[in-house]
């Protein structure tokens, strides 16, 4: 019997030690890391424009079971894989708010902006956020449904992107420097869309005598009518390439892109061309133009 005794004495023990070590091995909570929402606030992975400045707002907390006060919060700035900020707040406080004003990158660059907060425990809650930042737009203006005619037409031939005036041969000779392309029907280049400087426009119009002759170049695009009509006030424009000083034998929904002397760039769509060629009817972007 004694030794039965002994026996359930020692589970006993053995069932209060084991009792002891689970209570002592129990993770300890981590602390409470929240990113501020709102207006004016960046919480949600997002893509921002170049050249803005944003804002990221922290909320941090001890834990509610715990109430271990806050030891420290880091901040960690990576690109590829490479941190170009990294430093470390310290704080002796159970709860910790603080805005952080950031630059955006350049575009076409992903960075991951990383916070680690720590209480004085040892534990640990970590925070990110993923900013994809992009090329901003510009301001643009869309002149819709501007009409020109060929060289023996009513209608003007010649358009400004200074004015967004359409303007007759006379008109344009003098106002030339700021007459940026013009229009016309030729025997083999069909209906066309060129700039003053244009060799052929010039056998076209008599404007060899012309003093100013802007040489505005173009380029055919893969953009759709649909994606044109979409532009509101403002347009990310891709890097132009183009060479040409005239595109020749126009369709309707063909979508050129220009550049000025002043290197403004713009767009223009062609709406439509009558039967004979000699009348199109186009909606034009422009840049540089206060409206």
């Amino acid at each position: 019997m004694r030794k039965l005794t002994v026996y359930l004495f020692a589970l006993l023990a053995v069932a209060v030690t084991m009792t002891s070590c689970n209570k002592d091995d129990d993770p300890v909570g981590p602390p409470t890391l929240n990113f501020i929402g709102g207006e004016g606030y960046v919480d949600t992975d997002a893509t921002i424009a170049v050249n803005t400045i944003f804002k990221v707002g922290i909320a941090a907390s001890s834990n509610a079971e715990t109430n271990e006060k806050l030891s420290s919060l880091k901040l960690t700035r990576t690109i590829d894989g490479t941190a170009f900020i990294d430093t470390t707040f310290s704080i002796n406080e159970n709860t910790f708010n603080i805005d952080f004003q950031f630059n955006a990158q350049q575009a076409g660059v992903v960075e991951t902006i990383a916070f680690l907060l720590t209480d004085k425990a040892g534990q640990m809650t970590e925070k990110s956020l993923i900013i994809t930042y992009e090329a901003a737009g510009v301001p643009v203006f869309k002149d819709a449904g501007v009409t020109m005619g060929s060289f023996n037409d009513d209608a003007g031939s010649f358009y400004s992107t200074v004015t967004t005036a359409v303007y007759n041969i006379a008109d344009a000779t003098q106002g030339q420097e700021i007459i940026d392309f013009l229009f016309y029907l030729g025997a083999t280049n069909g209906s066309t869309i060129a700039s003053p400087a244009d060799a052929d426009a010039n056998t076209v119009y008599a404007i060899e005598d012309w003093t100013t002759k802007n040489a505005t170049l173009f380029v055919k695009t893969d953009m759709t009518a649909a994606e044109f009509d979409a532009i509101g006030d403002t347009f990310v424009f891709p890097e132009f390439t183009g060479g040409a000083s005239g595109i020749t034998n126009l369709a309707t929904n063909d979508i050129l892109m220009f550049k000025t002397v002043n290197n403004f760039l713009g767009l223009i769509k062609v709406n439509s061309i009558n039967g004979r060629g000699d009348f199109v009817s186009l909606d034009v972007i422009v840049t540089g133009v206060a409206k």
